[in-house]
Protein backbone atom coordinates (compact mmCIF):
# COMPACT_ATOMS: atom_id res chain seq x y z
CA UNK A 1 0.00 0.00 0.00
CA UNK A 2 2.87 2.35 0.83
CA UNK A 3 4.42 1.63 -2.58
CA UNK A 4 1.16 2.50 -4.34
CA UNK A 5 0.95 5.73 -2.38
CA UNK A 6 4.53 6.54 -3.33
CA UNK A 7 3.80 6.10 -7.02
CA UNK A 8 0.66 8.20 -6.67
CA UNK A 9 2.67 11.02 -5.14
CA UNK A 10 5.13 10.79 -8.03
CA UNK A 11 2.27 11.01 -10.53
CA UNK A 12 0.82 14.04 -8.74
CA UNK A 13 4.17 15.83 -8.80
CA UNK A 14 5.23 14.83 -12.32
CA UNK A 15 1.87 14.68 -14.10
CA UNK A 16 2.90 17.40 -16.53
CA UNK A 17 5.86 15.31 -17.69
CA UNK A 18 3.62 12.31 -18.29
CA UNK A 19 1.07 14.41 -20.15
CA UNK A 20 3.63 16.19 -22.34
CA UNK A 21 5.35 12.93 -23.26
CA UNK A 22 2.07 11.27 -24.22
CA UNK A 23 0.93 14.25 -26.28
CA UNK A 24 4.31 14.45 -28.04
CA UNK A 25 4.14 10.75 -28.88
CA UNK A 26 0.61 11.06 -30.30
CA UNK A 27 1.50 14.13 -32.38
CA UNK A 28 4.63 12.43 -33.73
CA UNK A 29 2.58 9.36 -34.65
CA UNK A 30 -0.03 11.43 -36.49
CA UNK A 31 2.66 13.34 -38.39
CA UNK A 32 4.34 10.09 -39.38
CA UNK A 33 1.01 8.66 -40.57
CA UNK A 34 0.25 11.75 -42.64
CA UNK A 35 3.64 11.57 -44.36
CA UNK A 36 3.66 7.81 -44.95
CA UNK A 37 2.40 6.47 -48.31
CA UNK A 38 -0.95 4.68 -48.33
CA UNK A 39 -0.74 0.93 -48.87
CA UNK A 40 -3.71 -1.00 -50.28
CA UNK A 41 -4.33 -4.72 -50.35
CA UNK A 42 -6.58 -7.03 -52.32
CA UNK A 43 -7.02 -10.77 -51.92
CA UNK A 44 -8.05 -13.49 -54.34
CA UNK A 45 -8.47 -17.26 -53.92
CA UNK A 46 -8.08 -20.18 -56.27
CA UNK A 47 -9.22 -23.76 -55.77
CA UNK A 48 -7.18 -26.72 -56.98
CA UNK A 49 -9.06 -29.82 -58.12
CA UNK A 50 -8.54 -32.86 -60.38
CA UNK A 51 -9.11 -32.30 -64.09
CA UNK A 52 -12.38 -33.54 -65.53
CA UNK A 53 -10.54 -35.83 -67.95
CA UNK A 54 -9.35 -38.08 -65.11
CA UNK A 55 -12.73 -38.35 -63.39
CA UNK A 56 -13.55 -41.39 -65.54
CA UNK A 57 -10.47 -43.20 -64.25
CA UNK A 58 -11.18 -43.99 -60.63
CA UNK A 59 -7.62 -44.98 -59.82
CA UNK A 60 -6.11 -41.75 -61.16
CA UNK A 61 -8.84 -39.73 -59.48
CA UNK A 62 -8.18 -41.07 -55.99
CA UNK A 63 -4.43 -40.86 -56.55
CA UNK A 64 -4.75 -37.18 -57.42
CA UNK A 65 -6.82 -36.55 -54.30
CA UNK A 66 -4.21 -38.32 -52.19
CA UNK A 67 -1.51 -36.05 -53.63
CA UNK A 68 -3.56 -32.97 -52.75
CA UNK A 69 -3.90 -34.22 -49.18
CA UNK A 70 -0.11 -34.32 -48.90
CA UNK A 71 0.01 -30.55 -49.55
CA UNK A 72 2.96 -30.87 -51.95
CA UNK A 73 0.96 -29.74 -54.98
CA UNK A 74 -0.69 -26.85 -53.12
CA UNK A 75 2.66 -25.65 -51.77
CA UNK A 76 4.24 -25.85 -55.22
CA UNK A 77 1.39 -23.95 -56.82
CA UNK A 78 1.55 -21.26 -54.14
CA UNK A 79 5.26 -20.80 -54.86
CA UNK A 80 4.43 -20.29 -58.53
CA UNK A 81 1.84 -17.61 -57.71
CA UNK A 82 4.37 -15.74 -55.57
CA UNK A 83 7.37 -16.19 -57.86
CA UNK A 84 9.42 -13.36 -59.35
CA UNK A 85 8.89 -14.71 -62.85
CA UNK A 86 5.11 -14.58 -62.63
CA UNK A 87 5.29 -11.12 -61.08
CA UNK A 88 7.43 -9.88 -63.96
CA UNK A 89 5.15 -11.38 -66.59
CA UNK A 90 2.08 -9.92 -64.90
CA UNK A 91 3.69 -6.49 -64.73
CA UNK A 92 4.63 -6.65 -68.42
CA UNK A 93 1.06 -7.56 -69.37
CA UNK A 94 -0.08 -4.37 -67.67
CA UNK A 95 2.53 -2.25 -69.41
CA UNK A 96 4.56 -1.87 -66.23
CA UNK A 97 8.11 -2.80 -65.32
CA UNK A 98 9.27 -4.58 -62.20
CA UNK A 99 11.22 -1.45 -61.28
CA UNK A 100 8.09 0.71 -61.32
CA UNK A 101 6.35 -1.88 -59.14
CA UNK A 102 9.21 -2.24 -56.67
CA UNK A 103 6.96 -1.16 -53.81
CA UNK A 104 4.33 -3.79 -54.66
CA UNK A 105 4.41 -7.21 -53.01
CA UNK A 106 2.70 -10.56 -53.57
CA UNK A 107 2.03 -13.20 -50.95
CA UNK A 108 0.64 -16.61 -51.88
CA UNK A 109 -0.16 -19.31 -49.33
CA UNK A 110 -2.04 -22.58 -49.29
CA UNK A 111 -4.87 -22.44 -46.80
CA UNK A 112 -4.67 -25.16 -44.14
CA UNK A 113 -6.98 -28.14 -44.47
CA UNK A 114 -8.15 -26.94 -47.91
CA UNK A 115 -7.07 -27.18 -51.54
CA UNK A 116 -7.24 -23.42 -51.83
CA UNK A 117 -4.50 -20.92 -52.62
CA UNK A 118 -4.86 -17.39 -51.31
CA UNK A 119 -3.02 -14.60 -53.11
CA UNK A 120 -2.63 -11.13 -51.59
CA UNK A 121 -1.24 -8.14 -53.45
CA UNK A 122 -0.19 -4.91 -51.75
CA UNK A 123 0.68 -1.57 -53.31
CA UNK A 124 0.05 2.16 -53.37
CA UNK A 125 -2.50 2.28 -56.21
CA UNK A 126 -5.77 0.49 -55.38
CA UNK A 127 -6.80 0.00 -59.02
CA UNK A 128 -3.36 -1.27 -60.03
CA UNK A 129 -3.35 -3.63 -57.05
CA UNK A 130 -6.53 -5.30 -58.31
CA UNK A 131 -5.30 -5.44 -61.93
CA UNK A 132 -1.99 -6.93 -60.82
CA UNK A 133 -3.78 -9.60 -58.78
CA UNK A 134 -5.84 -10.56 -61.83
CA UNK A 135 -2.78 -10.67 -64.06
CA UNK A 136 -0.84 -12.81 -61.58
CA UNK A 137 -3.74 -15.25 -61.41
CA UNK A 138 -3.95 -15.53 -65.19
CA UNK A 139 -0.21 -15.99 -65.71
CA UNK A 140 0.07 -18.51 -62.86
CA UNK A 141 -2.85 -20.56 -64.16
CA UNK A 142 -1.38 -20.69 -67.66
CA UNK A 143 2.05 -21.65 -66.38
CA UNK A 144 0.82 -24.37 -63.99
CA UNK A 145 -1.63 -25.97 -66.42
CA UNK A 146 1.22 -26.20 -68.93
CA UNK A 147 3.21 -28.29 -66.44
CA UNK A 148 0.58 -30.32 -64.59
CA UNK A 149 -2.32 -31.67 -66.59
CA UNK A 150 -3.92 -33.62 -63.72
CA UNK A 151 -5.13 -30.57 -61.80
CA UNK A 152 -7.25 -27.58 -62.68
CA UNK A 153 -7.01 -24.17 -61.06
CA UNK A 154 -10.32 -22.37 -60.78
CA UNK A 155 -10.94 -18.85 -59.57
CA UNK A 156 -12.86 -18.99 -56.32
CA UNK A 157 -12.93 -15.36 -55.14
CA UNK A 158 -12.05 -12.60 -57.59
CA UNK A 159 -9.98 -9.62 -56.38
CA UNK A 160 -11.70 -6.30 -55.84
CA UNK A 161 -10.61 -2.68 -55.65
CA UNK A 162 -9.61 -1.94 -52.04
CA UNK A 163 -11.91 0.58 -50.39
CA UNK A 164 -9.33 1.82 -47.92
CA UNK A 165 -5.65 1.47 -47.07
CA UNK A 166 -4.36 -1.17 -44.69
CA UNK A 167 -1.60 1.18 -43.57
CA UNK A 168 -0.93 3.55 -42.10
CA UNK A 169 -3.72 3.46 -39.53
CA UNK A 170 -3.62 6.86 -37.79
CA UNK A 171 -6.10 6.04 -35.02
CA UNK A 172 -4.46 2.77 -34.00
CA UNK A 173 -0.99 4.27 -34.36
CA UNK A 174 -1.93 7.25 -32.21
CA UNK A 175 -3.44 4.96 -29.56
CA UNK A 176 -0.32 2.81 -29.36
CA UNK A 177 1.90 5.90 -29.34
CA UNK A 178 -0.19 7.42 -26.54
CA UNK A 179 0.14 4.31 -24.38
CA UNK A 180 3.89 4.14 -24.95
CA UNK A 181 4.12 7.87 -24.26
CA UNK A 182 2.38 7.42 -20.92
CA UNK A 183 4.80 4.64 -19.97
CA UNK A 184 7.87 6.65 -20.96
CA UNK A 185 6.43 9.74 -19.28
CA UNK A 186 5.94 7.82 -16.04
CA UNK A 187 9.58 6.72 -16.08
CA UNK A 188 10.71 10.29 -16.74
CA UNK A 189 8.48 11.54 -13.93
CA UNK A 190 10.02 9.03 -11.50
CA UNK A 191 13.49 10.12 -12.58
CA UNK A 192 12.59 13.81 -12.26
CA UNK A 193 11.09 13.44 -8.78
CA UNK A 194 14.06 11.36 -7.62
CA UNK A 195 16.51 14.04 -8.78
CA UNK A 196 14.50 16.82 -7.13
CA UNK A 197 14.29 14.91 -3.84
CA UNK A 198 18.01 14.22 -3.81
CA UNK A 199 18.80 17.88 -4.39
CA UNK A 200 16.45 18.83 -1.55
CA UNK A 201 18.22 16.46 0.81
CA UNK A 202 21.60 17.90 -0.14
CA UNK A 203 20.40 21.50 0.32
CA UNK A 204 18.89 20.81 3.74
CA UNK A 205 21.79 18.77 5.12
CA UNK A 206 23.95 20.78 7.66
CA UNK A 207 27.51 21.58 6.64
CA UNK A 208 30.17 19.31 8.00
CA UNK A 209 32.07 20.73 11.00
CA UNK A 210 35.77 21.28 10.53
CA UNK A 211 37.94 19.52 13.14
CA UNK A 212 39.50 21.85 15.77
CA UNK A 213 43.24 21.65 15.60
CA UNK A 214 45.02 21.24 18.93
CA UNK A 215 48.15 23.28 19.69
CA UNK A 216 51.38 21.36 19.75
CA UNK A 217 52.63 21.60 23.38
CA UNK A 218 56.20 21.45 22.15
CA UNK A 219 56.04 25.04 20.84
CA UNK A 220 55.40 26.57 24.29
Amino acid sequence: MNQVNTYWQIVKRGWWIILLTAVAAVVASLIYSSLSPRVYQTTTRYIVSPQEVILSNQTDYFRSLDTLDRRSIITTYAEVFGSTRIFGEAASSLGESTESLADYSVTAVGLPEASVIQVSVEGQDPMLVMELANAIGERSTEYIEGLYFMYAITLLDAPSVPQGPISPTPVRGALVAGILGLAVGALLAILYVSIIDRRSVVDVAPPAEEPVSQADPAIY
